[in-house]
């Protein structure tokens, strides 16, 4: 047996020795998983319920249901019976006589008094309150669209927060378990110089990347703390405790169909044009309407009589407007115009969306071929590190070159735990994109 194979026999023999101290890190860090797993757990969709429940949106909503109603009732209201006291006091000039003299007749005095209770009913309105209930109904709908839009932009901002959280928890993890490694070949070597085996430079090397990787993983660590903070008060819960779910990819279809809320306010809006033109119509068809009026005065409608005495009268009043046909004309091309803008203004937006859902797809396919090189790029700079690390033990290669395969098997694994993320982060947003976030 050689002095070199003597020496590694040596130090096999010492690392068993110290076999039991790594049980005992072995059960320390099982603990630390352990009380892990105990902590609230939380998914990105109760963050996203949580940061709804929170914002105005749904009070929002709540107010523009009763504001409905309440213009319901505004439009509606010329239906409700009219219902007024009129009175009068006057001096006439003349009254009315008979052209002989009749005996016993007692001529009409000069003087009036008279005051009466008038009922007016609206019995036909022209279709005025059908049509504004209905183009009412569809102002509410672009409101509660409004608010789902941004009920949907509240949702885009938590999911980005809550991706952005794992891609560092990723990186934090990744960071620990190389720092561990680290750790182990620092151990293995000091026992190897203890053996004078090795130089006390490499363990150096090995122990000032260490501290490296621990400045990464402090600042990554503020970064997180930052994006929590956000998280915590968008979603009014403290979750400074809080492990946060690695979410399924979502299923959706790779087709550029889109439900956005837009085409909604859209097509309500031109539906509401619509209305708006038959309510001006509507002005220009007769409005039927019942009267009745109940009184006492002198003279009633018995003009002849000159004492004070009831009076009432019942009827239909209708009224028939004659139609300003340059008026309706220019508000029914006023109309037009609005209906040609919003169909240009939807058509842009479409284009838009299309293509901004295709760039989206191809982002996801991209992504998706980054993450099977990921695998293989991985695997193979493992297997080189694990050649690297036997060649370290036995003294072929420096600490150096082995912090470089190190490094070169990190940021392999960093890179397919970034692209993971950023898949998942694509695919929520081409769910936003088509509507169905």
């Amino acid at each position: 047996m050689g002095p070199a194979n003597r020496r590694a026999h040596h130090f096999n023999k010492e690392n068993h020795k110290r076999s039991p101290m790594r049980r005992i890190l072995f059960l320390i860090f099982f603990s630390i998983c352990l009380t892990s797993i105990a902590q609230e757990s939380i998914t990105v969709e109760e963050c996203t319920q949580l940061a709804i429940a929170q914002s105005s949106a749904n009070v929002q909503k709540e107010l523009n249901a009763q504001l409905l109603q309440v213009k319901l009732n505004d439009v509606s209201s010329h239906y409700y019976p009219s219902l007024q006291i009129d009175g009068a006091i006057g001096y006439l000039s003349q009254v009315t006589e008979l052209p002989t003299a009749v005996p016993g007749y007692e001529k009409m005095p000069h003087d009036m008094y008279n005051v009466s209770l008038n009922l007016q009913q609206v019995v036909f309105d022209g279709m005025q309150a059908t049509y504004g209930r209905k183009n009412e109904r569809l102002l509410n709908k672009n409101e509660i669209s409004k608010l789902d839009i941004s009920i949907g932009k509240i949702k885009e901002q938590i999911i980005s927060l809550y991706l952005n959280l794992l891609i560092i928890d990723k990186q934090i993890a990744i960071l620990t378990n190389v720092e561990k490694t680290l750790q182990e070949k620092s151990d293995q070597l000091k026992a190897m110089l203890r053996a004078g085996v090795v130089y006390a430079n490499s363990i150096a090397q090995l122990d000032l990347e260490s501290l490296k990787i621990q400045q990464q993983k402090d600042e990554l660590q503020a970064n997180r703390e930052s994006l929590i903070a956000s998280l915590s008060i968008l979603t009014g819960k403290d979750l400074s405790q809080t492990h946060f779910t690695v979410p399924e990819l979502p299923e959706v279809e790779n087709d550029i169909s889109s439900n956005r809320e837009e085409f909604n306010i859209f097509a309500n809006t031109k539906e509401s044009l619509e209305y708006l033109r038959k309510l001006h119509l509507s002005k220009s068809l007769p409005k039927i309407m019942f009267v009745a009026v109940g009184g006492y005065g002198r003279p009633s409608y018995n003009l002849l009589d000159p004492n004070f005495k009831w009076f009432y009268a019942v009827g239909l009043k209708f009224t028939i407007p004659l139609i300003d046909w340059a008026r309706s004309k220019g508000v029914s091309d006023i109309i037009n115009l609005q209906k040609s803008i919003l169909e240009s203004q939807e058509s842009d937006f479409r284009k838009a969306n299309q293509i901004a859902i295709q760039e989206k797809i191809n982002e996801i396919n991209r992504i998706e071929h980054l993450l099977i090189l990921d695998e293989q790029i991985t695997q193979k700079y493992q297997e080189i590190k694990q050649t690297a690390s036997t060649q370290l033990l036995n003294g072929t290669i420096t600490a150096i070159d082995y912090i470089k395969q190190q490094n070169d098997e990190l940021q392999s694994v960093i890179a397919m735990e970034v692209h993971t993320i950023q898949l998942l982060k694509a695919k929520y947003e081409l769910m936003a994109l088509k509507g169905k976030l």
